[in-house]
């Protein structure tokens, strides 16, 4: 259709442009002169000539709207291709009202089971050590077994403070630190300490002893066993390996037995920590 709208409107183009130059007596006259003889009568009176002035330039401009309608107008919509008539569109079915169901009465919710607790892999459990690396006096390495006790009592909360400061003398302050730093970090990651097994690897003089005063080295392994709360509210058991390969312990001799002076754990390190699997 727009090459058919153009084509119309450059015909009116044109017949507007003739009829302007028919009507002027100039162009007349060079149309006689051509021809021999006047394309036709044109009245002489001013009215006449006004009138098919305004005509050629009403035809004219219908031309030119014609011309460029189609600039002027968008691009006309998609529509639909029909349906070949050899071909049958089937039917829509209509839906079908089906009953509505029935209302189930509802039904009282049952409580949710407890998240099982699930167990982690074991870890190692450290291996005796030989007579030949507990070098220490029965007596120094009685008195290091029963301040160990004392302290993993206190972090269990099973034991007091008069119990842990009569274990560990002079000591008591920094073992008391050590024990709290120890349960503040479970506390944090929502850990519940439930058991401790520790174990003297070595113990083995760290100086030339005196008549009532000796300072010994140990290496000791201690694994902390918790119980985690992981994602989802599963719960899972784990242990914390620390091992302690340079403590310091300075005893004294009192009243026939040692009490210890002064203890240094030393750099520990960390071989499994608390973690959800």
């Amino acid at each position: 259709m727009r090459g058919l709208e153009q084509l119309i409107g450059i015909l009116l183009i044109g017949v507007g442009l003739i009829s302007f130059l028919l009507t002027r007596p100039g162009g007349a006259r060079v149309f006689q002169e051509r021809r021999g003889k006047a394309l036709f009568a044109l009245p002489h009176r001013r009215e006449w000539q006004v009138m098919l002035t305004g005509f050629s330039f009403l035809v004219a401009s219908v031309g030119y709207g014609l011309l460029l309608y189609p600039y002027f107008m968008g691009p006309s919509p998609l529509r639909p291709s029909p349906t070949p008539p050899g071909v049958a569109q089937a039917p829509t079915p209509s839906p079908t009202l089906q009953p509505s169901p029935s209302p189930i009465p509802p039904r009282s919710p049952e409580p949710s089971p407890p998240a099982p607790t699930r167990a982690a892999s074991p870890s190692p459990i450290p291996a005796s050590p030989t007579l030949s690396a507990l070098q220490c006096d029965p007596g120094v390495l009685q008195a290091i077994k029963q301040a160990n006790a004392a302290q993993e009592a206190y972090i269990l909360g099973q034991g007091t403070l008069d119990s842990l400061t009569a274990a560990w003398g002079d000591a008591a302050p920094e073992a008391r630190r050590q024990a709290d730093r120890l349960r503040q970090a479970a506390q944090a990651i929502r850990a519940t300490i439930q058991e401790i097994r520790w174990e003297i690897r070595s113990c083995a003089p760290a100086s030339p002893p005196g008549p009532d005063l000796i300072e010994v080295r140990t290496e000791e392994t201690w694994v902390y066993r918790a119980g985690l709360v992981c994602p989802l509210g599963q719960r899972v058991i784990v242990d914390r390996v620390v091992t302690y390969p340079g403590e310091i312990y300075r005893l004294a001799a009192q009243g026939g037995r040692w009490r210890i002076t002064r203890w240094s754990p030393g750099e520990g390190t960390l071989q499994q920590d608390w973690r959800c699997p």
